[in-house]
């Protein structure tokens, strides 16, 4: 049946979602096609923030490396009042850089981020069908069928629904899109400035009516953002504002907020792109229907404090797709794929919840939400930021390297201080003959991957030979020896461990030598066998 459809899989949705999700199916073997309805990648800037988990999982595709050398590193957050400098935050610093190969955040125009997956997918003798409008869908259980706007039938065994905010795979399938859109619009506008604001940070200015905010970019251009005062908004020239159209703006509307809310003391030169549109903090019902499953703004949309959205969706991507691959390639149980919806739905929830509280205290219009903005806030501001733990929560938190699955069916038991469904640590290790050169690296091959820490008490070739033998997916086995002290310490192996790997680089088991046979018996449970245990 599976060569009679014309894909196993079908993204609809060419933004980064869709291309993280398409690329990393098309690297395990999947028969991928991508549609999307534009022309080609967009042409704006729009989502500019890529943080160091998403950098993580660009490793993993193998995209990293042109991402940031095409993106400019930020490394802190300069908060100002009424353009009076009160503290700075770190997005990298103390205590990060042995965390993650990428202690910092990303400015990285999304036409980049979309440049570098497609040409990446192309590799993989995958190009994105551009102008290609889904227009019906049916789900018949074995095969889902897209019907597209010139007539055409897609057949697939799988669709992934990555098509925005206003997704219509989403009404297909008939979900709602549940939440609450806020009162206050928003601004967006890519322009050159006539002075150098440095190229370290990002730049918020905290003001009575929320918040505004300069991100440099690679190009040289900077990024303007924040809400926009209600008088500006009620401007004749101003078009009613929306979340997926980027409604245009004049540009005298985008002059008169720069010069009266930035508090820069500098003049527009160029305004590249401009738009303003609705903030909103909505959630779908259902991540899966059937054989169709919703990602990215198709399933879940916040405001943009933080810059929280295309990284959450391209953690939806990986997530997703490795476990369709593992299905397809007859690696996995079909029931491996419900852990999508239970695995990534709490994680949008709490980021919208974080997201809505952030954004209502900087936007917050009452008088007493004012009077704490501009007397308590920034006071609070200057006195926090300087505070160790304080500067290393605010990177955790914006990095999204706190994201965990535990307590998941697709991982297995633990021991010992690290937690199944946790993100494996980073840890630099000697070089290895393939280049690897952080524990990490060593887990980027496909199917799972187990560490072994003090493994002359385990019968490794044994093990290696065993686990390798047992599943239809590599299990491959990595041995580190005592010298890698990093990699022992930041595992906490003060003994004999054993540390199993998912392919999207979280904690799959722990388990000490007398446990071993607890993995065995998970893997048992989200593999499929191929033989009895030798």
């Amino acid at each position: 049946m599976r060569d009679e459809r014309d894909c196993d899989v079908l993204v609809v949705g060419a933004g980064p979602t869709g291309l993280c999700a398409a690329l990393m199916l098309a690297q395990h073997g999947v028969r991928v096609r991508v549609v999307d309805l534009k022309s080609g990648p967009v042409e704006q800037a729009r989502a500019a923030i890529v943080h160091a988990r998403t950098l993580e999982y660009f490793d993993r595709l193998g995209v990293a490396e042109a991402a940031v050398a095409r993106g400019l590193p930020i490394t802190d957050v300069a908060i100002h009042e009424a353009g009076r400098h009160v503290g700075d935050m770190p997005l990298a610093g103390e205590g990060t850089a042995d965390r993650t190969r990428f202690p910092y955040a990303l400015a990285l125009e999304q036409f980049e981020t979309e440049r570098v997956l497609v040409e990446a997918l192309k590799e993989h003798h995958v190009d994105v069908e551009w102008n290609t409008a889904v227009a019906g869908l049916t789900d018949s259980g074995e095969v889902v069928t897209a019907t597209t706007d010139d007539g055409r039938s897609i057949t697939a065994r799988w669709l992934v629904g990555a098509d925005g905010a206003s997704s219509v795979v989403r009404g297909f399938v008939g979900q709602s899109f549940d939440g609450e859109t806020y009162d206050q619009a928003g601004m967006l506008a890519d322009v050159t400035l006539d002075v150098d604001l440095g190229v370290r940070g990002m730049r918020l200015n905290l003001t009575r009516g929320g918040f505004v905010g300069i991100l440099p970019l690679a190009s040289g251009r900077c990024r303007l953002f924040g809400v926009v005062p209600p008088q500006l908004e009620r401007a004749p020239s101003q078009h009613k504002p929306s979340h997926e159209a980027y409604a245009p703006l004049a540009a005298e509307d985008l002059q008169q907020w720069f010069e009266n809310y930035f508090k820069v003391d500098a003049r527009l030169k160029e305004i590249v792109w401009a738009s303003m549109f609705r903030f909103h903090s909505r959630i779908a019902s259902r991540f899966r229907v059937g054989n169709v499953f919703l990602a990215g703004d198709a399933a879940h949309i916040h405001n943009p404090a933080g810059g929280q959205g295309l990284n959450l969706g391209v953690g939806d991507a990986v997530n997703l797709a490795w476990k369709l691959a593992q299905v397809v390639n007859g690696e996995a149980p079909e029931w491996l794929l419900d852990t999508y919806e239970s695995e990534r739905r709490p994680i949008a929830r709490t980021v919208l919840k974080r997201t809505d509280l952030g954004f209502k205290l900087e936007t917050g219009n009452s008088a007493v939400a004012v009077w704490m903005r501009t007397h308590v806030a920034t006071r609070v501001v200057g006195v926090v930021s300087r505070l160790a733990p304080i500067r290393r929560m605010f990177f955790h938190m914006f990095s999204q390297l706190w994201i965990s699955y535990r307590n998941s069916p697709a991982v297995g038991p633990g021991t010992g201080p690290l937690r199944p469904g946790d993100r494996a640590p980073y840890a630099e290790i000697r070089p290895t003959r393939d280049g690897a050169s952080s524990v990490l690296d060593l887990t980027h091959g496909a199917g799972y991957h187990v560490l072994l820490f003090g493994a002359q008490s385990l019968d490794t070739d044994r093990l290696a030979a065993s686990l390798d033998d047992r599943y239809t997916v590599a299990i491959t086995t990595h041995v580190l020896p005592p010298e890698e002290e990093a990699a022992y310490r930041v595992y906490q192996a003060n003994g004999p461990l054993l540390v199993l790997i998912r392919p999207d680089g979280h904690i799959a088991a722990v388990a000490e030598p007398q446990s071993v046979q607890n993995v065995v018996d998970h893997l048992d449970t989200v593999l499929t066998r191929v033989k009895s245990p030798v």
